[in-house]
């Protein structure tokens, strides 16, 4: 569904939907796209977002809701980074997910980092329902501001169900013009925040692990039932996700001497 209003400034609200069946070679995929938020599959069990406009802007409610029957698989991808820009409206721009996964499915959520320019506010939620059986495994990065930029404000929150009973809620709070948000008790300057959260049937608790390099902060917890989560603060997009990616690989474990033995050693 997509609604414009023109007055007194344009704004956009659209809702899309993705459904994806169990198939004997690849997923059945059925999307309803709903411009700006588009859905291009571009695999057997892979579908990439891809932005239909530039965005979004203030005042702009985007949607997209995610059903995994039995079994299947979903790999999600975005095109682009997203550019979140304050435009002409003062409310915040927002972003709502909601994925369902049925038993035996499995969600790989991987898009490219969000970045919050300077006057901009993005309100992001993701709520995700996981049946006993299901696996999910989402990553999110957000980038305070481009280049020479300070950043906007960014307020996130992310809530895991599993087998009807809550698992994981977790809030993020950022504003590139807050001294207290931005200073020792916040991001410490750090420009890049990025998560890391593997959850259901089968996920292990990873090795408690923090750590430190120059301009690189990271944290891995395990969750209070199957799962864990791994956050990142950083300086620079290509080092956050590099952490990301070990933990990814490594289920949890990035230790500094396993990933730098890994190769990763020129992280800085």
């Amino acid at each position: 569904m997509l609604e414009r209003c023109h007055a007194p400034t344009s704004f956009v609200r659209a809702c899309a939907e993705l459904i994806v069946e169990r198939g004997s070679v690849a997923a059945c995929i059925r999307s309803r796209c709903a411009p700006p938020v588009v859905l291009r599959q571009t695999g057997p069990n892979r579908v990439h977002l891809v932005g239909a406009a530039g965005g979004p802007l203030g005042g702009d409610d985007l949607a997209l809701d995610v059903r995994l029957n039995a079994g299947a698989t979903l790999e999600l991808r975005s095109a682009a980074a997203t550019v979140v820009q304050a435009g002409g409206h003062p409310a915040a721009a927002r972003w709502t997910v909601a994925a369902s996964l049925a038993v035996g499915a499995e969600l790989d959520w991987r898009p490219e980092p969000t970045v919050v320019c300077d006057g901009a506010e993005l309100r992001s939620r993701m709520t995700v329902d996981v049946q006993r059986g299901a696996q999910a495994r989402l990553r999110e990065m957000v980038v305070l501001g481009r280049a020479s930029q300070h950043g906007g404000r960014y307020h996130g929150e992310l809530a895991v169900d599993f087998d009807g009973a809550p698992l994981l809620h977790h809030t993020l709070l950022l504003d590139g013009a807050d001294p207290a948000l931005v200073g020792p008790a916040g991001t410490g300057g750090a420009r890049v925040v990025g998560m890391l959260a593997v959850v259901g049937e089968g996920v292990d608790g990873p090795v408690q692990d923090a750590g430190e390099l120059p301009g690189l902060r990271w944290a891995c917890s395990a969750l209070d039932g199957p799962g864990w989560v791994l956050l990142v603060l950083g300086d620079r997009v290509t080092d956050v996700s590099r952490v990301l990616d070990a933990g990814w690989a490594l289920d949890g474990d990035v230790t500094a001497t396993r990933w730098l033995h890994a190769g990763h050693s020129d992280v800085v």
